[in-house]
């Protein structure tokens, strides 16, 4: 268990004795009437303000709010003890009487980050704690609570006798100054709960609303108190506004569970629409996933034609011819020697071309030096090869998984065939890296530029072949300007 918690426990076990405390000074007085209300009234707030508050306190700790609502529900017992018949016990009640008042104050004006934001706020509070507690205690000290309408009270101990008239003087300020100061609390209420978006509103507007008829009746309490009205009225509106006041923590946590169904909601409404969001781009990667797939199935139906082809017109003729030429030169061997050895001459040539060939074909579907000596000397063929001069600026050291060399190479060399083939380029570049667990691939040229992935197969395979590889493709190819041709491929 936690200090705080302890902490909170011993307040909260605290407030329970003192509310029994007060109960039994209530109902043991002479002057309290009517007992049960007042007993009520005080229990119901006092008890009320500090378990919410030590709830809010344990909830957010670096908020004030908490402290403030417990604050405002140990210092409501001040009332009760202005039941007591003991003097001293009496006094003490006299002087602490009007505190929780200032930070009620404090409080709603303050709501709902438990912070004074502005100068004006800050000066509001500090006037409600100067006539709550300075005033009130020089009050006491002239007050005679027999004078005061408080018939049965005992004696003030501290009463500086002589000067009666200083307590209704000091009475009168209060008044004038609680006035304004309560009708500026409602206003500041009023405005803040107006600039409020409206998620936080479920919040703001049971606690403000049940403060501001609550500070509306005790307005109406100390204008009535002024015009000097009776007791009566005055009686009337301040059990009215103490009854509201004590709906004050029950309206926060009305507040804090409207506030929470709404994040709820609204946490369910993101939810949605993430879902859905998701929903939408699995359905476009799966769309995406077949037309690559289908891409890929027909360009190795071609790729295999492709071979065929090749094969019969290339290799195939050439041994075909070699084997024709063998016949001949066996029917001639004896007959005509010289002849035979000419034969053999051109068998030998068909079978160097059929062996190029060969190469050549076994290149296009896998380049041997690729297998044999990696990516570097595969690349350094390519160069070779390229009818435009090639740079090849950057490669990695040591080798990569077969799948994703096999599929750098062949970016590569698709690139570079297109280079040759439409980008009229003087030169190009190929720079090769691994960074953060995937290899970077750039093939860069100073041609016409305008290259379009949509308008050929080859790059469109390109796509497809890093796609298989969770890898991306991308072509800059502004007109007049050349090609950049980018992929990253994951690289474990």
């Amino acid at each position: 268990m936690s200090s705080l918690r302890r902490a909170l426990i011993a307040l909260g076990i605290f407030a329970v004795l003192l509310g029994l405390a007060s109960l039994a000074l209530i109902l043991g007085s002479n002057h309290t009437s009517p007992k049960g209300v007042a007993a009520t009234l005080i229990l119901i707030a006092g008890w009320g303000f500090v378990g919410t508050g030590l709830y809010a306190w344990y909830r957010r700790p670096g908020n004030r709010t908490g402290p403030l609502l417990t604050a405002v529900g140990f210092t409501w017992f001040f009332q009760a003890l202005e039941s007591s018949d003991s003097p001293a016990i009496f006094a003490i009640g006299a002087i602490g009487l009007t505190v929780p008042f200032a930070i009620l104050i404090h409080l709603l004006v303050a709501f709902p980050s438990g912070r004074l934001e502005r100068a004006f706020e800050r000066l509001l509070v500090a006037v409600a704690y100067f006539v709550t507690i300075p005033m009130q205690l020089v009050w006491v000290l002239f007050a005679d609570p027999g004078r005061e309408g408080c018939d049965g009270c005992p004696s003030n101990p501290v009463q500086i006798h002589g000067h009666e008239g200083l307590a209704e003087a000091i009475s009168t300020a209060q008044g004038l100054i609680a006035i304004p100061l309560v009708a500026a609390s409602i206003i500041v209420i009023y405005r803040r709960w107006r600039g409020s978006p409206a998620s936080e509103r479920r919040v703001l507007t049971p606690v403000l609303a049940t403060g501001a008829v609550a500070f509306g009746l005790l307005l109406v309490q100390l204008v009535l108190g002024q015009a000097g009205a009776g007791n009566g009225p005055q009686r009337v509106t301040f059990i009215a506004a103490i009854a509201a006041f004590a709906c004050l923590p029950f309206a926060l946590l009305i507040g804090l569970l409207r506030s929470r169904i709404g994040r709820d909601e609204e946490v369910r409404t993101q939810l949605t629409a993430e879902n859905e969001q998701l929903t939408a781009e699995l359905r476009a990667k799966v769309e995406e996933l077949r037309a690559s797939r289908a891409r890929i199935v027909e360009a190795g139906y071609d790729e295999r034609r492709r071979v065929e082809r090749d094969l019969h017109d290339g290799a195939q003729q050439h041994l075909v011819a070699l084997a024709m030429s063998l016949r001949l030169v066996r029917g001639r061997l004896e007959s005509d020697p010289e002849a035979a050895a000419e034969l053999l001459d051109e068998a030998m040539g068909e079978l160097d071309e059929a062996t190029r060939e060969l190469r050549e074909l076994a290149r296009g579907i896998h380049p041997a030096v690729l297998t044999d000596r990696g990516l570097e000397a595969a690349l350094g063929g390519l160069a070779d090869r390229s009818p435009v001069p090639v740079e090849i600026v950057e490669t990695p050291d040591g080798r990569m998984p077969s799948p994703v060399e096999s599929a750098t190479y062949f970016v590569i060399a698709e690139a570079l065939t297109n280079v040759a083939r439409y980008a009229e380029a003087g030169e190009a570049t190929v720079r090769v890296a691994r960074a953060n667990g995937a290899v970077e691939i750039e093939v860069r040229d100073d041609g016409v530029g305008g290259a379009d992935p949509a308008a050929g197969t080859g790059l469109r395979g390109l796509e497809d072949r890093v796609a298989a590889l969770e890898g991306t493709l991308l072509i800059v190819s502004p007109a007049g300007e050349g090609t950049t041709v980018t992929a990253r491929i994951p690289c474990a």
